[in-house]
């Protein structure tokens, strides 16, 4: 019941998003999890999509039921995916990793994983923030050093601001940001940026976030050329990960 109650509040109440100029931005992508019901993966393929992020799992034992459809069904349609695991403040890092590592199987020839930081579906908070700091970097260890890949990071700006901000400067943001003029509150470089909630596709009943890549179509493709069409070893693919703050050099 709670659970229904924060996704009408966030669905109904909370700020849709903001227009992106698409000629800066020109890569879209979207993130999808039971909450998007059935999705077919063949229209949306036809709508210039060019990235999908799709939620795997959630807390110690939770595996999204959509989970496998989705990622078998977007990888068939080509469309370049990546997972994330929705990271619960009340459950240590460690044990969450290894749920995430479970599941999904391996990185290879996806998009880098990301680790999903809010605090929607998460209160009552029962752990310190540095607590839960600790939490989120054990989580993040576990799963870099399973895969050799660095993670990226997803959070709203409260998040950002509280549990990731002057952290983790190796990992890549994923910003959920209604502020057009100033995306990061501190400026730090972005990867991703959800711009809105509201999105509109024919093939998902109901809204989907939006989410765009920081650059054009030439650093898109040089992006995915490092994330996806390499045969990665562990430690290369770590590599480029970290080489990631090069693309706005």
């Amino acid at each position: 019941m709670i659970i229904l109650l924060i996704i009408f509040i966030r669905t109904y109440f909370l700020p849709k998003g903001v227009n992106i100029d698409k000629k800066k931005y020109p890569i879209t992508g979207i993130d999808v999890s039971r909450h998007s019901g059935i999705i077919n993966w063949d229209l949306i393929k036809f709508q210039n999509i060019d990235f999908a992020y799709i939620k795997a799992t959630e807390g110690e034992d939770y595996l999204d039921p959509n989970y496998v459809t989705n990622i078998n069904a977007a990888q068939k349609v080509n469309i370049i995916v990546g997972e994330y695991h929705f990271f619960r403040f009340n459950k240590p890092g460690k044990t969450q990793a290894m749920n995430f590592l479970s599941h999904t199987g391996g990185f290879s020839g996806k998009l880098a994983p990301a680790l999903d930081i809010e605090e929607w579906g998460n209160l009552p908070v029962a752990k310190s923030d540095k607590q839960i700091k600790k939490d989120i970097a054990d989580f993040l260890a576990t799963v870099e050093q399973a895969s050799g890949c660095k993670m990226i990071i997803y959070a709203n700006v409260n998040s950002y601001n509280r549990y990731i901000r002057g952290q983790f400067p190796n990992n890549a943001i994923w910003i959920c940001s209604f502020n057009k003029n100033r995306i990061l509150p501190d400026n730090r470089k972005w990867l991703f940026w959800q711009h809105a909630h509201n999105g509109k596709l024919a093939g998902i009943k109901g809204f989907v976030d939006l989410n765009t890549f920081n650059g054009d179509e030439a650093k898109w493709k040089k992006y995915i050329d490092r994330d996806i069409n390499y045969s990665l070893t562990g430690n290369y693919r770590m590599k480029m990960h970290s080489l990631i703050p090069q693309l706005w050099d």
